[in-house]
């Protein structure tokens, strides 16, 4: 399976929902498939990722996608701990496992030599997890996760490094505001 379809299966997927991307190609590719105000392009935030869902999703009754990649999971591991303790119900993380650190020259990654990223999520008290490699098991494990009242949901999905696609076009400091505009009632402290 190659990232990139993988992603334009979760945009169709995803409907209305925010979707929160990895730095680079995980970002780039979401543009690529889709643009729309409800994608968060976190370039520069290696690492950080699943944690700015993990922000979102407790701050919002919606349903919120992140694409996040192994080894930015791998340089914050902390991460899938913070989500196993707050549980929130309405995050499922989706891991574009092509088993390299590709951000910085493509040299293996923990993945590729033995950590499994689904029993790291276990271990971390995340229950609702699922390993696939193929687009029709993918379509499965991300539509029951967004139809389950019971988050979180912890998908890594085994991928084929493609090549990557053009730069997207995107601003930071843009991309913040329009996604912020798409929120009519934010949930207030104490809600």
């Amino acid at each position: 399976m190659r990232r990139f379809e993988g992603t334009q299966l979760v945009l169709r997927l995803a409907g209305h929902s925010p979707i929160v991307s990895n730095l680079g190609p995980s970002s780039d590719e979401l543009w690529h498939a889709g643009h729309r105000d409800r994608n968060f392009y976190t370039y520069g935030n290696m690492g950080l990722c699943s944690s700015i869902a993990l922000g979102m999703a407790m701050a919002t009754d919606e349903q919120i996608i992140s694409l996040d990649g192994d080894g930015s999971l791998l340089m914050n591991m902390g991460t899938i701990a913070s989500i196993g303790r707050e549980k929130p119900k309405n995050l499922t993380v989706v891991v574009w496992d092509n088993e390299q650190w590709g951000q910085t020259g493509g040299q293996t990654s923990h993945t590729g030599t033995g950590t499994d990223l689904e029993q790291v999520a276990q271990s971390c008290g995340i229950t609702n997890t699922k390993t696939v490699s193929d687009l029709e098991d993918l379509e499965a494990a991300v539509s029951e996760a967004l139809a389950s009242p019971d988050g979180p949901n912890f998908i890594v999905a085994k991928i084929e490094e493609a090549g990557y696609r053009s730069v997207a076009p995107v601003e930071p400091e843009f991309t913040l505001y329009r996604f912020r505009n798409t929120f009519v009632e934010p949930r207030q402290p104490g809600d």
